[in-house]
């Protein structure tokens, strides 16, 4: 048992015990409001005459009890699509019944004085009976567990308005988390933390020290989302201020982060140190120019072990009001997959604001150099001119934006490195890599923040198109549709090439009073490849245009798009066509809609397969508010997407609420149905969950 886990326990039994004795000291009729422990200035009873000291050892604010009880049902159904004899005769069915008898405990207060000790808790117990069966061709599987449940949220101050103030905080909580037609997830999550912060104007300092242990489990679809991680460290931060103008900010984090995802037998092990040293110092015309330096240092150790080191200062001076000039250093200093490479880059900028008008201009050039390949140098610059100003008939905005870049690439035929490249997987584009001829057994796709590992098959398939390589989610996997994700990966290089690009955007909007907003968005780039040797890398030519208009009212707007992509890798002409309505927004109803239709036409050239998709995505919400104690809820989703060459998905999403309290009863009902259909496979589910609560105040909020 950990540290924090242990002070967790010893501080449960130290607030629960003498709980009932105090709780005859005061009890007032009135009904409890839990409340977080807060500091409690004015308004404070005193214990006793003033200037005498208090004798009470113990005092709670609010305390209540509270009866429960929960029932779960779901049924899941699934159909393989598989071709052959059985296709359409083989089913599986699973099923599950749970009911939970609970006694919980709320309340808050303070200890020996609310000046030196302040706590909120609850607590929950309670008998579980719980019945799974699974009928499928073959032998039909029947069990019938049943345990306990314990949930507990607790948290102490000690000296909340001290210098120094001690926070102990406690949880082992159990929720749910929707999720777009499919079953929702079970969660289960253990929190124990101890955290120090000392309040001061020069050097406030603060030291974090926390476990964490958090399991998904998805009864409708057992053993495939299932998943757990586990968390440990402490978080160190110390900021000086030796002046209005200078400070210097000092971060350290230590984190032993373990993930077994989805059922899997595959366990990813990360031990990380990471430290920065963020300084400041402001200066000149109204304190406007500033020096900021950052460094930064991380080593990990384990299955997804990164190390970076990195130093990058930066000066902006400000000549006037309007004129800016800035200088950029950075050294990065990367080495994953037993790779490393070092980039050394510079920049020299110019802002320059006028009225309505905004200007930029920036140089750079940078050197990589790769430990076995991957080395280039590369050279340009960008510059924008931006309009904004409001007109006789509305509101317009503009900008131009050029940028050119030249690179020299001297790989000797090794493998390059790219470290977490970022992509956005969005329905039915197909995320190309930037790198070619990549090599597939290397790819690594993590989240944004790195914390959860993406698994091929599952939650991606990589699809190869001649030299380039593309990442499409898959519809029953955790990745979810517009999320943006880390992709890591080695690629094959060429001897040598130098390349010339050149890229040119253009956004142009006007958004009139009467609602109306047309709008355009222009990108045309051109890549000139001056030598190239082993590999056949071939330019990459875009042009993409895009036109739509916008109609916006009070309840309900409308748009419509078209673009046009002629990109050398994929090219492809997209219309969409959508809108949103409030329908009703009068009590005691609210009720929203929302519709968008999309249509692809993939050319297919270079090689590439030609085709086309359909998407079609339809939501509303209905909200009804009877009394401030009774509350309907009601959402629905529908997803179409017809695909010629991944096939037709069919998804729908339902769920219904409706939480009643009478007095210190309150009910919960809810029901969710899902579906997803797959041109392989169907899978769907209905689950529903009672909740019942009764409140027993002993001691109300003052």
């Amino acid at each position: 048992m950990s540290v924090c886990r242990a002070l967790g326990v010893v501080a449960l039994f130290a607030w629960l015990w003498p709980a009932g004795a105090a709780a005859q000291a005061d009890a007032p009729a009135s009904s409890p409001t839990t409340q977080p422990a807060r500091a409690r200035g004015e308004g404070a009873k005193e214990d006793g005459p003033r200037g005498e000291p208090s004798r009470l050892w113990l005092g709670l604010d609010e305390l209540s009890f509270e009866l429960g009880f929960e029932a779960e049902w779901w049924r899941r159904e699934v159909r393989p699509g598989r071709p052959g004899p059985y296709a359409q005769t083989y089913r599986q069915t699973n099923r599950e019944r749970r009911f939970q008898e609970t006694l919980g405990l709320d309340g808050s207060g303070a200890l020996l004085d609310e000046r030196v000790f302040q706590f909120d808790f609850s607590g929950l117990w309670g008998l579980s009976q719980e019945w799974y069966d699974e009928t499928r061709p073959g032998r039909d599987l029947r069990t019938a567990p049943d345990g306990d449940v314990l949930e507990y949220d607790l948290r102490g101050v000690l000296f909340p308005e001290g210098r120094l103030t001690t926070e102990v905080t406690a949880s082992r909580l159990d929720d749910r988390i929707p999720r777009p037609f499919l079953p929702s997830l079970d969660r289960r999550r253990e929190r124990y933390g101890l955290e120090l912060s000392y309040h001061d104007d020069v050097l406030p300092m603060r030291l974090r020290l926390y476990d964490e242990d958090e399991a998904l489990r998805s009864p409708a679809r057992r053993g495939l989302d299932d998943e757990r991680r586990e968390a440990r460290g402490l978080e160190y931060e110390a900021t000086w201020r030796p002046s209005d103008a200078q400070q210097l900010r000092l971060r350290y984090e230590y984190e032993d982060r373990g993930e077994q995802y989805s059922g899997t037998r595959r366990r990813y092990d990360t031990v990380r140190d990471y430290l920065t040293l963020d300084h400041q110092l402001t200066f000149g015309l109204d304190d406007k120019s500033r020096l900021e330096t950052l460094a930064r240092f991380q080593d990990e150790r384990g299955d997804l072990a990164r190390d970076t080191f990195e130093l990058a200062p930066q000066l902006r001076l400000q000549h006037t009001e309007d004129l800016a000039t800035i200088y950029k250093l950075q050294y990065l200093r990367d080495s994953f997959d037993g790779l490393r490479q070092d980039l050394y880059r510079g920049d020299v900028g110019l802002e320059y604001t006028c009225d309505d008008w905004r200007a930029a201009l920036n140089l750079y050039g940078l050197h990589q150099d790769a430990e076995r390949g991957g080395d280039f140098n590369e050279w340009g610059g960008s510059a924008m001119l931006a309009y904004e100003r409001d007109t006789a008939s509305g509101r317009f905005r503009g900008s131009i934006g050029y940028e050119h870049a030249q690179t020299r690439a001297d790989d000797a035929g090794r493998d390059g490195l790219v470290i977490s490249e970022s992509q956005t997987l969005r329905d039915p584009l197909l995320a190309y890599l930037t790198r070619e001829y990549v090599v597939p057994t290397s790819l690594l796709v993590t989240s944004s923040d790195r914390r959860r590992v993406y698994v091929a098959g599952r939650d991606y398939l990589v699809v190869p198109l001649g030299r380039y390589t593309a990442l499409r989610r898959v519809p029953t996997g955790r990745i979810s549709n517009n999320e943006t994700v880390l992709v890591s990966y080695r690629y094959r290089t060429s001897e040598g090439r130098e390349s010339n690009r050149d890229r040119l955007d253009v956004r142009l909007e006007h958004k009139f009073n009467t609602g109306w907003t047309p709008y355009y968005a222009g990108t045309l780039q051109w890549e000139a490849i001056d030598r190239q040797r082993r590999l056949t890398y071939v330019p990459r030519d875009i042009c993409r245009q895009r036109f739509g208009l916008r109609y916006q009212q009070s309840r309900w707007s409308a748009y419509g798009e078209y673009e046009y992509n002629d990109d050398s890798v994929d090219p492809y002409h997209a219309g969409r066509v959508g809108g949103d309505v409030t329908l009703m927004q009068r009590a005691p109803h609210e009720w929203d809609a929302r519709a968008d239709l999309s249509y692809f036409d993939f050319s297919g050239e270079r090689g590439l397969a030609r085709r086309d998709a359909l998407l079609l995505d339809i939501s509303t919400s209905y909200r009804l508010s009877l009394r401030e104690d009774l509350e309907a809820r009601f959402t629905a989703a529908y997803r179409y997407e017809d695909d010629s060459l991944f096939g037709v998905t069919n998804g729908v999403d339902v769920s219904a609420a409706l939480e009643w309290k009478i007095g210190l009863f309150s009910a919960l009902f809810e029901v969710e149905y899902d579906l997803l259909d797959l041109s392989d496979s169907r899978d769907g589910s209905l689950a529903a969950w009672i909740k019942l609560k009764r409140e027993i105040p002993v001691i109300a909020g003052k």
